[in-house]
């Protein structure tokens, strides 16, 4: 079987297996859960993945997985990784009413081509003109949301990161990994560089009172507000960076009318290009905060966990996913890393050790993290991206591995995984004003 063979073996054995595959993108759209609550998720899949004839490994970052497909004869651990959770949008018309789950984001596409992917590796008998191993490895928590449940598992000691690919380094799945990659599902074609951020808790401190008697309390809400107006001036500083974002929300701020609030959470994210400019904003945004607290008597703590590393994708993988997506669809426009996004992955942490390609694929609808997001092709989204997945993983394995193996080579130059750990861990840290 020469390698045009290969591909068309996989990408018939997805094909004959199309309603099966719809089937799961249908079941999980159907059933979405956050981050770090993926269970039913990672056992409907895994069990899937059993049913395959593979080895399943659970419990890692809490919900995720991983199963390998091992080829048996020598060469480079191929990772291809499938998102598992879901956002969280009460309004959104599909959404689990329960819980305001709903994978607006397309995650459900992803998880459901680690089926697919498997399907066409296992069932077309390619495995063995290759060489290497590959690892589907089922990732929860992309999405950086519910950060006080979050924060309660780490209290826990379950996990000691917020977003579940930088768990899964932590907790070793990825040692072992010599190159990774993804498709997300979108409205184009394409790879292409990210942001990276931390996550924020902000609690001010005042006391309180009847709020007839004002003057006897202190107002915790005046302490947000007027930090409110200096993170907005702060925002003035970065206004010819195209990059630098800076957005929360409240998540508390009071609980009854006729009481001066003395206590006031946030929740903020600060995105940026480089973990140096990460970094200075963050030390900038902290003494706004807590400044702004003081101004007013109040306190304010500030928490701070690292979120996602900057992405930088593998351009020689980005290269090999342009070829198989203009194979298939040699009419596609493929986006080969033109525009930066501002919005951020922690794939951005898989890249910073590995190399890897955050790639994008067609199938989704509406408005990404909108109310109106849909799978709007389930044969694009559900079909296509696992052929995708399946064809780069033969070009990167095929004969003796010799295409992965130079792409391998190049993780001696990027971050040793300890040292990753010792950086994300300096970012993670708490502040009050009262050190002020």
């Amino acid at each position: 079987m020469n390698q045009s063979q290969a591909r068309d073996a996989a990408k018939a054995a997805i094909e004959n297996s199309k309603e099966k595959i719809f089937a799961v993108g249908d079941h999980i759209w159907n059933n979405p859960e956050s981050g770090y609550r993926e269970f039913k998720t990672s056992e409907y899949l895994a069990n899937l993945l059993r049913d395959l004839g593979l080895e399943v490994k659970t419990g890692l970052a809490v919900t995720g997985f991983r199963a390998d497909i091992d080829t048996g004869r020598p060469g480079p651990t191929v990772a291809v990784l499938g998102e598992l959770d879901s956002l969280i949008l009460p309004n959104h018309p599909q959404c689990f009413k329960e819980t305001g789950a709903v994978h607006a984001c397309g995650h459900n596409a992803s998880a459901t081509s680690l089926y697919g992917t498997a399907i066409g590796l296992l069932k077309s008998g390619v495995l063995d003109h290759l060489s290497g191993k590959i690892a589907l490895i089922a990732t929860p928590a992309e999405e950086g949301i519910e950060m006080d449940y979050r924060k309660s598992l780490m209290e826990q000691g379950k996990i000691r990161s917020i977003a579940g690919k930088s768990q899964l380094i932590r907790e070793g799945v990825f040692d072992d990994v010599d190159i990774s990659y993804m498709y997300h599902l979108s409205t184009h074609y394409g790879y292409n560089d990210h942001n990276g951020c931390v996550n924020k808790k902000i609690t001010f401190h005042g006391k309180s009172c009847h709020a007839a008697s004002p003057q006897r309390g202190n107002n915790a809400i005046n302490a947000s507000t007027l930090a409110l107006n200096a993170i907005a001036m702060l925002r003035e500083v970065y206004s010819n960076d195209a990059y630098v974002r800076i957005h929360g929300i409240i998540t508390n701020g009071g609980d009854t009318v006729n009481i001066i609030p003395d206590t006031v959470t946030m929740e903020y994210m600060l995105r940026a290009p480089t973990v140096e400019q990460i970094l200075s904003l963050n030390e900038r945004f902290d003494k706004a905060v807590m400044y702004a607290a003081k101004a007013v008597e109040c306190e304010a703590t500030v928490e701070t966990v690292n979120g996602y590393m900057p992405l930088y994708d593998n351009a020689d993988l980005g290269d090999i996913m342009e070829q198989v997506v203009k194979r298939i669809k040699p009419e596609a426009d493929f986006d080969a890393n033109t525009k930066f996004f501002s919005s951020c992955t922690d794939m951005g942490d898989v890249a910073t050790v590995i190399p890897a390609v955050h790639g994008y694929a067609m199938g989704g609808g509406g408005t990404s993290h909108g109310i109106d997001y849909h799978i709007a092709d389930k044969e694009l989204a559900y079909i296509e991206n696992s052929i995708f997945n399946a064809h780069i993983a033969i070009d990167l394995l095929y004969g003796d591995a010799e295409v992965g193996k130079k792409i391998a080579a190049k993780k001696k130059d990027l971050m040793p995984i300890p040292e990753y750990i010792k950086v994300i861990d300096s970012i993670n840290r708490t502040v009050s004003s009262t050190d002020l």
